[in-house]
């Protein structure tokens, strides 16, 4: 799988979050949900609150429990959280950065299970405790060529 490594200081994100169960795949089919109802003007004021690399929306995965984890919607800044938002910490960390290039949700859902049953088992790496964060382009994120990106925190394994 193509990648990059980027190394990234401590930052934080300002979001909304909610809760996702693994059980039964649920989290595929309830993020999607979540962003379907997010609504534009929760985006724009996202975008706009953006001033840190990875810039633009995210989606993350954090505080992950046997039986799911939180997703975010959120943006990396240094800018104060505005009211309705909730902020997390993100630990300073190496990412696996992949490029995924496809109609969401589908290409985003393939790449993680890609990484998880192929890449990490066979890298030298193994995943750090910080969130994994995708990366969404402005564009259709219906089309065939529509970039994203999902960035993995890793450490070397021993």
């Amino acid at each position: 799988m193509k990648h990059r490594m980027v190394k990234l200081g401590a930052f934080s994100v300002v979001g909304v979050k909610e809760f996702m169960s693994t059980e039964n795949g649920a989290n595929f089919v309830n993020i999607p949900k979540m962003w379907d109802a997010i609504g534009g003007e929760t985006i724009a004021g996202l975008r706009e609150l953006s001033d840190l690399e990875p810039s633009g929306v995210l989606g993350l995965c954090g505080n992950m429990h046997d039986n799911g984890f939180d997703y975010w919607i959120a943006a990396a800044t240094t800018k104060e959280r505005p009211v309705g938002f909730e902020k997390l910490d993100v630990p300073a960390c190496e990412w696996a950065v992949f490029e995924v290039i496809g109609a969401m949700p589908n290409a985003i859902q393939d790449a993680y299970k890609r990484l998880f049953s192929e890449w990490l088992p066979k890298s030298a790496y193994k995943h750090a405790n910080a969130p994994e964060i995708e990366w969404y382009a402005v564009g259709d994120m219906c089309a065939d060529d529509y970039r994203s990106e999902l960035w993995l925190p890793v450490l070397m394994s021993n």
